[in-house]
């Protein structure tokens, strides 16, 4: 799927957002990707989670985004059983593509994903207090706030949508 980009602050990107699912072969610029958001967006203890994550998540359901064959985002979708919701998982941008309109883009597309695999539950995410406000633009809401929840200095927000 392919996603046109609109001005922000003056920059634009020149060639559409191109949304595909992942591969195996993914897995070393997945890394870099989160990599380049330690450690102001993800705790240290995390990297190894998200490691392990990557050889078994479902391809179906994990997508990344790139230009130009960079891949510039990751991220995914699931169903989550302990809430009865359709989630966003593992979603990250390249720290030297924030502000572009890469994260938007590419949450709306996971969004209408979860809505396709998922059609009856509502949407959910957990994230810290360094993006939940990126998540409010969207439409999420806040419904829990846990201390800590994700390891010292990273507050876990449950958000969902309806």
């Amino acid at each position: 799927m392919e996603l046109g980009f609109a001005k922000n602050n003056k920059r634009e990107m020149e060639k559409a957002l191109e949304i595909r699912n992942f591969t195996r072969k993914d897995k070393p610029k997945c890394l870099e990707i989160f990599k380049s958001n330690h450690p102001k967006y993800f705790a240290t203890h995390e990297l190894p989670l998200f490691d392990k994550w990557l050889d078994t998540c479902e391809l179906k359901e994990y997508f990344v985004a790139e230009k130009e064959g960079e891949i510039l985002a990751c991220g995914g979708v699931f169903l989550d059983g302990r809430f009865d919701k359709a989630g966003l998982s593992w979603g990250m941008v390249h720290s030297g593509f924030h502000g572009k309109g890469i994260g938007r883009e590419f949450t709306q597309f996971r969004v209408e994903k979860m809505k396709e695999l998922f059609p009856t539950y509502g949407a959910m995410l957990e994230t810290s207090q360094f993006t939940f406000k990126f998540y409010e633009k969207l439409g999420f809401e806040t419904k829990e706030i846990t201390v800590d929840g994700f390891g010292g200095g990273f507050d876990k927000y449950l958000m969902e949508k309806g």
